[in-house]
């Protein structure tokens, strides 16, 4: 969903950072949480080899990051089934994250969204001077939709779609804060306020990916609702969006309204 902010003589380039250029650093640690949070995804016992490829990892380091789980007590091991399973160690951790966000409310939203729309669809939120995906539903059945490396991805506040669906929640004071830091010259930022006005008025933004080829759509949730500022977004092929972007914006609004 790297796409560029409408409204501009000479859009800004979106900078994009994958999570796997990240990752090589705690490898171990984000793995070990991907697989805590594909159990959460199928809600069942698990067998090492149905890990392995979910997550496209290798047998081996598989099998020694879950045997290492195991020790630590996170994991618990079923010898007769061969399978795996959260210990009760993750009880209260999971129920907290659960309240915190309202259960299972923003999964059945991305959900709800993507199956109605048949594009994909993104939770993105702040961090720094860029929006990061936390979590994604692809267009496809599986998607390797458990979200893959797109999970993590971050695109620049200043230039997309989602990143100026965040903004025009933000007063002016904020918003200069975060072009200060971002170095923007002073006609960008001209160009961006007057974008922001627009979007505040309509609830939502819609523009082009950086090639055109894709088009995005993008409305914050309420602030109120959740611990941290969430942007819903949808991306699909230009001419499929534009051609349904107002059944698009009725079906976010119908559901981002259904939260609460």
């Amino acid at each position: 969903m790297a796409t560029t902010e409408q409204g501009a003589s000479k859009p800004r380039a979106v900078q994009v950072q994958l999570a796997s250029d990240r990752r090589s650093r705690s490898r171990s640690a984000t793995r070990a949480l991907d697989v805590l949070e594909y159990f959460g995804l199928m809600r069942r016992p698990l067998r090492a080899i149905e890990i392995a490829r979910a997550l496209d990892l290798h047998p081996s380091t598989t099998n020694q990051l879950l045997k290492t789980m195991v020790g630590s007590a996170h994991l618990t091991f079923d010898g007769s089934a061969k399978t795996y399973l959260p210990s009760p160690r993750l009880a209260r951790f999971s129920h907290w994250i659960s309240d915190t966000y309202g259960g299972d409310r923003l999964w059945r939203l991305i959900r709800n969204v993507q199956a109605e729309s048949g594009v994909i669809v993104t939770l993105t939120t702040p961090n720094d001077l860029f929006m990061q995906v936390v979590d994604i539903v692809g267009a496809e059945p599986d998607a390797r939709a458990f979200g893959g490396e797109q999970r993590g991805l971050s695109v620049s506040i200043f230039g997309s779609v989602i990143g100026a669906a965040y903004l025009a929640t933000q007063t002016d004071r904020e918003i200069a804060r975060l072009a200060e830091r971002a170095r923007l010259a002073p006609a960008e930022q001209s160009s961006v306020y007057a974008r922001l006005s627009e979007i505040r008025r309509r609830g939502f933004v819609d523009g082009p990916n950086a090639d055109e080829s894709v088009w995005s759509l993008a409305a914050p949730l309420k602030a109120e609702l959740f611990a941290v500022p969430l942007v819903l977004g949808l991306a699909g092929p230009k001419t499929h969006v534009i051609n349904n972007l107002n059944e698009l914006k009725a079906l976010i609004r119908r559901e981002i309204l259904l939260l609460g």
